[in-house]
């Protein structure tokens, strides 16, 4: 009697992206897939499929060879698409090299150390300056919203001094951002609007006859106009990196300040030990950053070869989604990961990315952060939360998660 052969087991189904947490202190989803050396099967917002890298060293991996591409996800016929809501365009996030190295050149003088530390006294005002209005807001015990007082306007304000743009010449970023970073949260149409609001307004900035006037000398983007005059720049490349840096300039900063601080105030010991011992800021910026990486995903890349990657042999034309988070989560890296300790020394967490696309403003976002904590942590020692972290509003379905208010309550009683 001949054996029948055993029926394989059935693929598990793709887990849809973005993943859903129910409130805030929600734990990181699917943390298990770290233990699989095959990367998860997921299906992207727009319906494609694509694969997910979650262990450290898979993600670097993904992050640094360059048969994982940004910009064939938009050359190539037939690609899966990232969101419904996608346009081409060539952006700094959407190229690879030779072209990104020499786009990213153009940007890089207003970034490198020497022209952050000039920063550090400007940024240093605004965040004494708004903390005073927060501090002077929450007399009496009135609760204060830190996210739309004090993380918000900062990250503006500092983004666009560096930018060079006048405050007369903020558009809504708060609002086109939010549309523009959906994933699922609006329907495409909406988050397509959003997007083409905030090209308009960077277009009539760069190109309209006021332009001229309209961005103040030594800023990046009097400089950037002045190479795409120069022929070094494309004009269509020249307004796609306007709107990334105003994207991913203010609104990542801004949630990671907004995270870092509830993340701080839920764990009392971890604030107290703040307040103790000052020593522990930088190490506290970079624990908030692995514990809790606002952007969960980077953007995803096309293989363009066949790629073994962990025990799976990515195939030319798949694509795959790099997970920062799970990176951080990853404890063949980090010691008891699952947990929130400032003092643990500081590891390469992957935050900021890694490799050609590493964000270009980490820098300054570190700035932003040690400067904004350490000024409250002097300033307002007492800070509490007002409402149960789980109560507060926690949208999901876009790129840059995190609670969209964080009421607190700035003196103590």
């Amino acid at each position: 009697m001949t054996a029948v052969p055993a029926r394989p087991d059935r693929l598990p189904p793709a887990l849809p992206y973005p993943f859903d947490r129910a409130h805030c202190l929600s734990p990181l989803p699917h943390t298990r897939l770290l233990a699989d050396p095959e990367p998860a099967r997921i299906t992207l917002p727009s319906g494609d499929p694509a694969r997910l890298a979650v262990r450290h060293a898979d993600v670097v991996r993904v992050l640094t060879d360059r048969r994982f591409s940004r910009r064939a996800l938009h050359t190539t016929p037939g690609a899966p698409r990232w969101t419904l809501a996608d346009r081409d365009e060539p952006s700094l996030l959407g190229l690879d090299p030779p072209d990104h190295t020499r786009v990213r050149r153009l940007c890089a003088p207003a970034f490198r150390r020497e022209g952050v530390d000039g920063l550090a006294p400007s940024v240093e005002a605004h965040v004494h300056r708004l903390l005073g209005t927060v501090l002077a807001a929450g007399a009496g015990g009135n609760p204060v919203d830190l996210r739309a007082s004090f993380a918000l306007p900062l990250a503006e304000t500092v983004l666009c001094e560096v930018l060079g743009m006048g405050s007369e010449h903020r558009a809504p970023l708060t609002e086109w951002t939010r549309r523009k970073l959906s994933l699922t949260s609006l329907p495409p149409r909406q988050a397509r609007a959003g997007h083409e609001a905030l090209r308009a307004h960077c277009a009539d900035l760069l190109f309209a006859p006021r332009a001229v006037d309209a961005l103040l000398p030594g800023g990046l983007l009097h400089r950037l106009r002045d190479a795409h005059t120069a022929g070094e720049i494309s004009r269509p490349e020249l307004l796609a990196i306007t709107v990334n840096l105003l994207v991913a300039g203010h609104a990542t900063t801004a949630a990671t300040l907004t995270n870092g601080l509830l993340a701080l105030l839920n764990h009392p010991d971890q604030w107290q030990a703040l307040r103790t011992d000052r020593k522990l800021l930088g190490p506290a910026v970079e624990e908030i950053l692995r514990f809790d990486t606002i952007a969960d995903v980077g953007l995803p890349r096309l293989a363009v070869a066949d790629v073994t990657l962990g025990s799976t042999r990515i195939r030319a034309g798949e694509a795959v989604v790099p997970s920062h988070a799970h990176a951080g989560r990853d404890p063949a890296v980090f010691d008891r990961p699952d947990t929130f300790d400032i003092t643990r020394p500081p590891g390469p967490h992957l935050a900021f990315g890694h490799g050609p696309h590493r964000c270009i403003g980490a820098g300054l976002a570190l700035l932003e952060l040690r400067t904004a904590i350490g000024a409250l942590v002097e300033h307002a020692p007492a800070l509490r939360l007002a409402e149960p972290a789980t109560a507060l509003p926690f949208p999901g379905g876009s790129l840059i998660g995190g609670v969209s208010r964080l009421p607190l309550l700035v003196h103590g009683t």
